[in-house]
Order: C-alpha cells, then structure tokens, then sequence
C-alpha cells in the first residue's frame, strides 16, 4: 500500500521542480532564474564541475554567470536517484544529463550532482552544489 507523501515533501518536490527548469535555463545562457533559488547567505558554496569552489553567494553568483555563459547545451534532464528531507533540511542525488551536438556529434555529458536546500522564512533556498563529471570505470574489486 502507497505511502501518501508529506505536505513538507510536496513543498520540498515543487522546489526542485523549480530548480530543474532554472538548470535548464541555466545550460542554456540565463543564469538569472537559477540564482534567484540560491540562498544570499554567507555559507552558501558550489563545488562545480568546471573546478574548484565557491564559498558566499556573490562567488557562487559569480562562477555560475560564469559557466553560463561559457558551457552552453541544447538540452537538459534529471534522474532523481535519492531525495531526503529532515527538519528544514534537504539533498537531492541526481544524474544531470546535458545534451550538445557540434556538427553532428554528440558533446553532451553526464554529471553526478548533488544539492542540499534550506529554509529560510519558510522558503525553500539552495546552500550547496556539488556536480562532477561521470565517467565510466572498470571495477576491479
């Protein structure tokens, strides 16, 4: 028997909703809708995949107009592979799929990326992401 989802998960799930149609705008040159999620904290940080880190929200605001300016892709999605909320809390766990074709090959790119999320005067707010690329590996374990 489904479990029926919290009001407080609903709220948390129509945020990242939010945040996946601001990352799309953000891959494609607008990094406006993204940053407007972000909380202006001091503790907010970004560990992007392009390197380094981020620490306060004009270096964030600064690395992600940045990269949006730079990295532009047709296309974006999201597969969700965790999502846990506690107490004004949140990460999400997501495979980030960016889809760029030049002359007809494929330069798109898979990231690993993490986010987590906090309220502040009962909104939602992104304090932390962290994407890298995915590349494959032979285990050998």
């Amino acid at each position: 028997m489904p479990t029926q989802e919290s009001a407080s998960m609903r709220e948390l799930r129509d945020f990242v909703d939010r945040c996946h149609a601001a990352i799309t705008q953000q891959s494609q040159g607008h990094p406006e809708p993204f940053l407007e999620l972000w909380s202006h904290a001091d503790d907010v940080t970004i560990m992007a995949a392009i390197g380094g880190y981020q620490v306060g929200f004009e270096a964030v605001c600064d690395l992600l107009t940045a990269a949006s300016k730079t990295q532009q892709f047709d296309g974006w999605r999201a597969e969700n592979l965790a999502t846990v909320l506690d107490d004004g809390l949140a990460f999400t766990v997501e495979l980030e799929y960016y889809s760029h074709t030049v002359d007809g090959e494929d330069k798109g790119m898979t990231l690993r990326a993490t986010q987590i999320y906090r309220q502040e005067d009962g909104d939602w707010r992104v304090i932390h992401r962290h994407g890298d690329v995915l590349t494959p590996i032979e285990a050998r374990w």
